[in-house]
């Protein structure tokens, strides 16, 4: 049997033939793996690398007070950071030293920050201008600046406790500017853009009009001006009286408009690392506490309101001492039978229980109720208190005495201004409010009649007058009614009443006889003299007389006028 061979040409063509379907099984594998297998990824990776997500943001909104001042704006700056992979070995200690010497705090692990294999790190946030021109001078090797926006404050520590603050990442936290955070917010647009071979954006979609994603403008129904006098005025009171702190309101009561909101210590948002913890606080609104003789208004109302009292009925206030049995009250004033005027112009705390004795605890509870006691007035700021008072059930004999003059409940030093508007407006309770148009506060209503609103008016102007315990409230030429209260705090170390720890007050409006501003002042912990006729009012006084000449009332001349330009430019 002879051998069979296949010609030469045709095993060369089985052998091409067995190669190119190898290949072509390979290629179908290949192919099958990239489709089926790694589709998904390589599809995210070709985008990655012809086109790039382009993200459009606006400006956050200014705050501006009533007349159109910025009290809150957003500035560029610039941040720098590094790159320490681009930074050799041999120029990372120099680099190092040299930030030191230029950063008033150089972060504690900066060489640690440079000399890691990160590809990105933060050096300074919202750099001061001077130290990002000596860091440009410098040229430093892998160090870079970014331009970045901040939230300024250009009035400084004006206002500060009230705007609040915003984080270094944009973030607020306290004030206007959280609780309006929605509206001031600016609003961010994406888009997928082309890039060429180089990177560069290949842009496919017009860029959009920075003022449509700006957020919304705030305009406060504040006065600069009344602001800057109401914390020039607390600061030299605190000072004078060497107090803890203290704080003011002032109100148009006909529309609830609040022209300032001061609180001392100031507090500067700029750098609110230069400020103790506790600046921070808006106390005027948060802080919650034992009113005092303030509250004496409230009983008061409660008696003319349901016609158990008139003005000239005699009240016997025992010589000043007065002994229940299961508690004594006293009285500062050691008076006998004197009018119910009087009882009020000379704060009694005996012949006030007597009245709310009268009144009863039922009637005079729902009097508290109906004038936003254990209620928030609405301004709508996150700090804003509603303070607490307990149903009549709960209040027992001495608490019912004590709730007469100011005591056994906690109110808020707005909620106190709040019964001083309804007085001034006649018995309507108009909300106050702090933001022009954005708010929206219940409509007026009547809160007391308009014979005990006008009974109550008239007894809070004997307090002004001569003997009266607020007569430093006196402004020449105009009727003054309010109230003074000297409110003994809680020591936290004895659980008791502290005789050196108070806080003084006064409370009221002018002119009585159509009223344009209420306000209140509070000083905590003043020493020496503590009387809030003696402390809170002469300070009351100056605010309110600055304000009156602001809204036009001809009040002679005002030496507590200034420039809030002057403070700021001191700052």
């Amino acid at each position: 049997m002879s051998n069979f061979k296949l010609p030469n040409t045709t095993l060369r063509l089985y052998v091409i033939g067995g190669g190119l379907l190898v290949l072509f099984l390979i290629a179908g594998l290949k192919a099958a793996r990239l489709q089926l297998q790694l589709g998904d990824s390589l599809s995210r990776l070709s985008k990655l690398q012809t086109s790039r997500q382009i993200q459009y943001s606006g400006t956050r909104g200014d705050i501006l007070d009533r007349n159109g001042h910025i009290l809150s704006t957003t500035v560029a700056v610039s941040s720098i950071y590094g790159e320490p992979r681009k930074i050799s070995d041999s120029q990372t200690k120099k680099v190092a030293a040299e930030l030191t010497r230029i950063l008033p705090n150089p972060p504690a692990d900066l060489a640690d920050k440079l000399d890691s294999n990160k590809s990105f790190v933060w050096i300074l946030r919202r750099a001061d201008p001077n130290i990002v021109n000596k860091v440009l001078a410098a040229k430093l090797d892998g160090i870079s600046l970014m331009k970045e926006t901040r939230r300024f404050y250009p009035n400084h520590a004006l206002l500060g406790q009230v705007l609040g603050l915003v984080t270094v990442d944009g973030a607020p936290t306290s004030g206007i500017e959280k609780a309006l955070n929605s509206e001031l917010d600016p609003k961010t647009w994406r888009t997928l853009s082309l890039v060429d071979a180089k990177g560069d954006s290949l842009r496919r979609s017009p860029a959009p009009d920075p003022r449509e994603l700006s957020g919304s403008d705030i305009i406060l129904t504040i006065d600069r001006d009344i602001q800057y006098i109401a914390e020039e005025t607390l600061l030299k009171t605190v000072r004078e009286h060497k107090a803890k702190g203290g704080w003011a309101i002032v109100m148009k009561p006909k529309t609830g408009e609040i022209l300032a909101l001061a609180n001392v210590p100031l507090f500067n948002p700029n750098v609110p690392s230069s400020s103790a913890k506790e600046a921070l606080r808006n106390q005027a609104i948060s802080r919650t506490g034992e009113p005092g003789s303030t509250f004496k208004m409230v009983t008061f109302a409660s008696a003319f309101d349901n016609n158990i009292i008139s003005p000239d009925d005699m009240i016997d206030c025992e010589n000043g001492t007065y002994d229940l049995g299961y508690m004594t009250i006293k009285d500062v004033s050691k008076k006998g039978q004197i009018s119910v005027t009087d009882v009020f112009k000379y704060s009694s705390n005996i012949g006030t229980f007597k009245i709310a004795e009268k009144v009863g605890p039922e009637r005079l509870y729902a009097t508290i109720k109906k004038l936003g006691f254990g209620e928030s007035p609405g301004l709508g700021l996150v700090e804003e208190a509603r303070g607490s008072v307990a149903e009549p059930s709960k209040w027992g004999k001495t608490r019912f005495a004590n709730i007469s003059f100011g005591y056994g409940l906690m109110a808020t030093s707005l909620q106190l201004l709040q019964v001083a508007s309804v007085v001034a407006n006649d018995g309507m309770l108009v909300p106050p409010r702090i933001v022009e148009g954005h708010i929206q506060n219940p409509q007026p209503k009547r809160v007391l009649s308009e014979k005990a609103a006008k009974l109550l008016k008239a007894i809070m102007l004997a307090d002004t007058s001569i003997g009266g315990t607020g007569r430093r409230a006196d402004i020449q030429g105009i009727q003054v009614a309010g109230k003074t209260g000297t409110a003994e705090k809680v020591d936290p170390a004895t659980g008791r009443y502290s005789k050196t720890h108070n806080l003084s007050s006064f409370v009221g409006f002018a002119p009585a006889d159509s009223p344009e501003i209420a306000a209140i002042v509070v000083i905590d912990e003043p020493g020496g003299i503590a009387y809030g006729g003696y402390v809170a009012a002469p300070a009351w006084q100056r605010i309110v007389s600055a304000a009156l000449d602001r809204q036009g009332v001809q009040i002679g001349s005002n030496k507590d006028k200034g420039s809030h330009e002057a403070r700021a430019a001191a700052q």
